[in-house]
């Protein structure tokens, strides 16, 4: 069977959005919504770096919602940090239309009965309302995190934690918000969003209830902490200069407490130079799960692209873990989905499609 799939933005995740739904055996792409004016209209493999598709782009929600779909690849901006409200009336707006949704915008949303019990009930209402299913992945929340400690508990017993890791080299980033928001070439702690209290629990609180809940485990209080390292000599990465003596590289950790001890972990590992943290024997960007048990796993996984790839894999595997998850949610009974709702989705993507040009 083959599910129409309508992909509501084009911005750097989604144009790897439309390459995979494009190469997806059991995929069709049925229409795109865009934001900006000056895409309205222009053909969807035109803005992607594809050649022409005839599927058009268009910024009338009316219309597009009218078209025949099961499915909407949901990934607009990142606003939910500042204020998702907007954005989450479209969402349950999209839902009560009758198409299934693939969320890769607010990755909170990965275990939402543990986000927000208001904010639940208006997505299940949505579900019902439009007889549709509803799932977040992407990476960090989501798969890169839930979903490779997910892997790894389908092979112990006797849990005692888990820990799961996210690996970061900031060094090529431009612009100089990475460097502000981590707190990168500075020294005064207390003016880093990052670690603003409450902050890095709201990014990975539902994170933690859903390995909580997956190995029976009740959280009774997360406490956040981190330390750093601070540069040995002057140096410059893509997004500033970095003083000897400032802050060069963070870890911070948000961890859920069952009786009384840490037993569900999420770090972040940030850092600017390859070599820094190699304690922890993690080389590149990547992510790795801790499960201390009977037997105690060790997963790790690391994200390439075949050389003269134009593009960044983090991307595609963004992309992919909610195109690749579509026929389970279509397939699936009505009601808000998570990690531990659907059956593993493999790639069905076996032949390769021209990849998205770096298109603005």
């Amino acid at each position: 069977m083959s599910y129409r799939v309508i992909q509501w933005t084009a911005g750097t995740v989604a144009r790897e959005a439309v390459t995979g739904i494009l190469g997806h055996a059991d995929l069709e792409l049925a229409g795109a919504w865009v934001h900006s004016p000056d895409k309205d209209g222009r053909d969807i493999g035109e803005l992607c770096g594809l050649p022409p598709l005839g599927v058009r782009a268009t910024r009338d929600r009316d219309a597009l919602l009218a078209e025949h779909a099961d499915c909407v690849v949901f990934a607009v901006g990142r606003n939910w940090v500042e204020d998702p409200t907007e954005t989450f009336g479209e969402l349950l707006r999209i839902l009560r239309s009758g198409k299934n949704v693939v969320n890769l915008w607010w990755p909170t949303l990965v275990y939402p009965r543990a986000q927000d019990d208001k904010l639940y009930r208006e997505l299940e209402q949505a579900c019902r309302d439009g007889g549709t299913s509803f799932l977040t992945v992407g990476m960090d929340p989501g798969y890169g995190t839930a979903g490779l400690a997910l892997s790894a508990l389908t092979l112990t017993r006797e849990v005692t934690s888990v820990h799961m890791y996210q690996f970061m080299n900031n060094g090529f980033w431009e612009g100089p918000g990475i460097t502000k928001f981590f707190g990168f070439g500075q020294n005064d702690v207390d003016r880093i969003p990052i670690l603003q209290p409450g902050v890095t629990t709201s990014y990975h609180a539902t994170t933690l209830h859903l390995i909580a809940d997956a190995i029976g485990g009740t959280i009774e209080k997360i406490v956040e902490d981190h330390d750093f390292i601070y540069a040995d000599e002057t140096f410059d990465v893509a997004s500033g200069h970095i003083p000897v003596g400032t802050i060069s590289g963070l870890r911070y950790r948000v961890k859920g407490i069952i009786d009384g001890r840490p037993a569900v972990i999420v770090e972040h590992v940030e850092k600017l130079r390859e070599n820094d943290f190699s304690e922890l024997g993690f080389r590149g960007d990547g992510y790795r799960t801790e499960v201390v048990g009977l037997p105690s796993v060790q997963l790790d996984m690391k994200l390439s692209a075949p050389a003269g790839y134009v593009g960044d894999p983090i991307a595609v595997a963004s992309a992919m873990s909610v195109v690749n998850a579509v026929p389970r949610v279509c397939e699936a009974p009505p009601g808000v989905l998570s990690l531990l709702d659907v059956a593993p989705f493999p790639s069905r993507n076996p032949n390769p499609v021209t990849s998205p040009a770096s298109v603005g």
